[in-house]
C-alpha cells in the first residue's frame, strides 16, 4: 500500500521527516483500529460513529465480520474509543490545546464537539498524515475545531515539531497515546513521557493505555500479534506498575476498569481481556494530572 493510492486532500501538515510508502507498525495500528471503529460505527446500538474510520476499512477489505479471530481485539478498541473521547472531552473544558501523539487514522478533529478555541494537534509520521489526507478528503469530513498536523517521528525531535507547529507550552494540553505505549519500548516511552511532561503546564492532562507482562503472555496467542508480526512489528514494552512510571514526572493519576467501562457502556468484554479469562494480566486506562 503506498500513499499514491489515495489521492490528496486538505490538511495543513508542519514539515518533517517520513519515507514515501505508508508501511510499518504505525500503520498497521493505525488501520487495525481503523477497522474495528468502522465495524463499531455499523452497530444499531454503536459508541461512536466514525465516517473516517469507515472511509479507511474499505481500502483494507471491510471492517471485521463476527466471528473473526480478531473480533476480541475489536470489542477492546471500540471500548477504548469510548474511553478516549470521554477522558479528551472532559479534559477540554480545561486544556484548549490537544495533542494525539501517533495519530494515525484518528478522527477525533472531526467528530467531538470541542469547545470553541480548541486546537488539535495530530503528530505522527509523514507518510502516515498523508495516507490519511487522502482517506479524510474521500470521506467528505472537516474538522470541528482547529485541526494541525505535524509530521514527526516520536523517536526524534517531535517536541521540537510540536513547538515548530504552534503549540505553546505554557498553555494546559490535553495529550493522548493511544494504544501506542506497547509499540514503544520502556526507554523510548520514558523519553516520550520525559518530553510531555516539559512541555505540560499546570492542569495539563494525559490519557494513555498499556497493558502488563501477564496480559502480554496471552495476547501472544491471540490473531493480532500474528499480523503484528507478519509486518514486522511486535509488542515492545508492558507496564507492571503505573505509579512508578508516572510518579516520578509529577502526574497523579487515575485507572478505569475496562469490565467497568463495559458494563456503563452496555456491552460485555471477552477474549483475554473477560472475567474468565485465563491469567491475572491488567489493562491499564490511564487517566493523569500535571
Amino acid at each position: 500500500m503506498r500513499v499514491d493510492d489515495v489521492p490528496p486532500g486538505r490538511g495543513r501538515e508542519v514539515p518533517g521527516p517520513g519515507p514515501g510508502p505508508v508501511t510499518g507498525a504505525g500503520l498497521f495500528a493505525a488501520l487495525c483500529a481503523a477497522r474495528a471503529r468502522s465495524a463499531e460505527s455499523r452497530r444499531a446500538d454503536r459508541l461512536f460513529e466514525d465516517r473516517i474510520a469507515q472511509v479507511a476499512a474499505e481500502k483494507v477489505g471491510g471492517p471485521p465480520r463476527p466471528g473473526e479471530r480478531t473480533a476480541p481485539m475489536s470489542e477492546l478498541v471500540a471500548l477504548r474509543t469510548r474511553f478516549f473521547d470521554d477522558e479528551l472531552r472532559a479534559a477540554s473544558g480545561q486544556c484548549r490545546q490537544v495533542v494525539l501523539l501517533g495519530a494515525g487514522l484518528d478522527s477525533r478533529a472531526f467528530r467531538l464537539d470541542w469547545p470553541q478555541g480548541t486546537e488539535v494537534y495530530e503528530l505522527d509520521r509523514g507518510d502516515v498524515l498523508r495516507f490519511k489526507r487522502g482517506v479524510v478528503a474521500r470521506a467528505g469530513q472537516e474538522p470541528r475545531c482547529t485541526r494541525v498536523e505535524v509530521a514527526a517521528d516520536l523517536r526524534g525531535d517531535w517536541p521540537g515539531a510540536l513547538r515548530a507547529a504552534g503549540f505553546n507550552p505554557w498553555r494546559p494540553t490535553a495529550w493522548a497515546a493511544e494504544g501506542l505505549l506497547p509499540l514503544l519500548s520502556r526507554s523510548e516511552n520514558d523519553q516520550m513521557l520525559s518530553g510531555i511532561t516539559a512541555m505540560s503546564a499546570a492542569g495539563g492532562r494525559l490519557v494513555a493505555d498499556h497493558f502488563d507482562g501477564a496480559l502480554r503472555e496471552a495476547l501472544e496467542r491471540t490473531a493480532m500479534t500474528e499480523v503484528l508480526r507478519a509486518v514486522g512489528a511486535s509488542w515492545n514494552s508492558t507496564l507492571e506498575a503505573p505509579q512508578e512510571w508516572l510518579a516520578p514526572h509529577g502526574w497523579a493519576f487515575g485507572l478505569t476498569d475496562p469490565r467497568e467501562l463495559a458494563r456503563r457502556s452496555g456491552r460485555e468484554i471477552s477474549g483475554v481481556f473477560g472475567p474468565r479469562a485465563q491469567g491475572a494480566g491488567h489493562l491499564w486506562l490511564l487517566s493523569a494530572v500535571r
